[in-house]
């Protein structure tokens, strides 16, 4: 009996110091605690795995450098697989079981809209902030304005959808003969326009009233003087492009203009355009892999003479610094990728600001107040003036004259993919190698391709 009561007290007393330690690691006083951040998202997408490497390797830095206010951050991860009832199910888990004071949700809109429902449903019990993390549509952040008591929690790290007509200029001042931006070489008066048909371009074909913004359609005639001779949405991943490229070419269009996200096989339009009526026509893509130096290889170097958003090369000297840390380590850098790297430190910038994670209050006050002056697309802050949709997104594009790009806005970047998959810059202005521009049809015969 005195062995079994032995034993009794020592389990007794053991239990109680477990729990003890148990308990203080739950505290945020004892400086142990670890800070939660995950992410949803489909892990063997090209565009959302990439978010997923960059934010760890921020989380990698931060922690070896004694993380924030002395505790570790805790990176988790839910797939849900490009699929809008799985990343919901993700956002339950992660912030109810992994008790996630921060998650981040993939760049569909699709996808951002519903688990911001779940995210407005469980605060309340799980206090916790979301991000979307590359979202351009306008409904993911338009209501958080008139319900905040209830969608205070709600951000988003990218442009809306209206905010991206203040990158226009960068776009269609392209079909301005001997403009400050235009190639020599590069005379594009009639363009051919195809819009990714998912949600986050409805405001580019249909216009937004609410602000005064005309279709881009209308936008590239009235500002530009451009003839818009074709004009169509085309399915993300279609897989099949070479009937629209054949109807472009007899609509005699100079430039194609594809208004693309990372989730469209931007890699499969860009090999059936070498191989169409189309190949002498310079496409223009907006988004998708083609932003990163992989698309030479993705191609099998079809890329050649198309010209793309860019962001590795040269943005601003720390962007190159953030894109050479990266490529180091095998991530490609599209531009929510960027962003989703400079999230990691805005957020640890808000959680000192608030003196910790207890109050989530607190920590939503301080992120909509933080700004870090040195981002890898330069400045990051939330835009807090009181317009729908602009509201609670990424500083961008001025939120009363949306298309005026605010001088601390987030930027962006272009270059032309040429021989032997050399990405020459041709924006911004800084780095721009105008002088180096060439036509497809002029690099394939360099290049001795027919």
């Amino acid at each position: 009996m005195k062995t079994k009561g032995t034993i009794l007290s020592l389990t007794i007393v053991f239990t109680l110091i477990a729990a003890v330690i148990v308990s203080g690691c739950a505290q945020p006083s004892t400086g142990k605690a670890p800070i939660v951040i995950g992410y949803v998202g489909n892990v063997a997408s090209p565009g959302t795995k990439p978010c997923m490497d960059m934010q760890q390797m921020a989380v990698e830095e931060i922690n070896a450098a004694g993380g924030i206010l002395g505790r570790p951050i805790k990176y988790v991860i839910e797939d849900g697989k490009g699929e809008t009832s799985l990343s919901v199910a993700g956002v339950q888990r992660m912030v109810m079981g992994d008790k996630a004071t921060f998650y981040f949700v993939e760049g569909r809109t699709e996808i951002a809209l519903a688990t911001k429902q779940k995210s407005i449903e469980l605060y309340k019990d799980f206090p916790h902030i979301m991000i979307a993390n590359g979202a351009s549509g306008v409904e993911v952040t338009s209501t958080v304005l008139q319900n905040y008591d209830k969608e205070k929690m709600i951000f988003r790290d990218f442009n809306p959808e209206p905010g991206h007509f203040a990158w226009a200029d960068n776009i269609f001042s392209w079909g301005k003969p001997d403009g400050p931006i235009t190639p020599k070489g590069l005379v594009a008066k009639k363009w051919a326009l195809l819009y990714e048909n998912l949600a986050w371009t409805l405001l580019f074909r249909n216009g937004y009233p609410t602000l005064n913004l005309s279709t881009w359609d209308q936008m590239a005639k009235d500002d530009y003087g451009i003839d818009v001779v074709y004009s169509k949405p085309f399915s993300a991943r279609a897989g099949m492009y070479l009937p629209i490229l054949d109807q472009i070419s007899k609509a005699g269009a100079d430039m194609i203009f594809v208004v693309s996200s990372w989730f469209t096989d931007t890699e499969v339009f860009t090999k059936q355009w070498a191989d169409s009526p189309a190949k002498d026509i310079q496409v223009y893509l907006y988004g998708g892999v083609s932003q990163t130096h992989d698309f030479w290889q993705l191609t099998g170097g079809k890329a050649l003479g198309a010209l793309t958003a860019s962001y590795e090369t040269p943005i601003t000297d720390y962007n190159m610094a953030v894109v050479n840390k990266a490529r180091a380590r095998g991530i490609p850098c599209q531009m929510h990728v960027l962003c989703a790297y400079d999230d990691i430190y805005q957020i640890k910038a808000a959680i000192e600001m608030a003196g910790g994670t207890d109050d989530v209050g607190k920590l939503i006050t301080a992120l909509e107040t933080v700004q870090i002056d040195n981002g890898a697309l330069g400045s990051v802050k939330y835009e807090m003036a009181k317009v729908p949709g602009f509201f609670h997104s990424r500083v961008t594009a001025d939120p009363n004259a949306p298309k005026k790009l605010l001088p601390n806005g987030m930027m962006t970047g272009m270059a032309q993919v040429q021989a032997n998959g050399e990405y020459v810059p041709m924006y911004p202005e800084k780095y721009m190698q105008l002088d180096k521009y060439q036509t497809p049809a002029k690099l394939r015969a360099a290049a001795g391709v027919k």
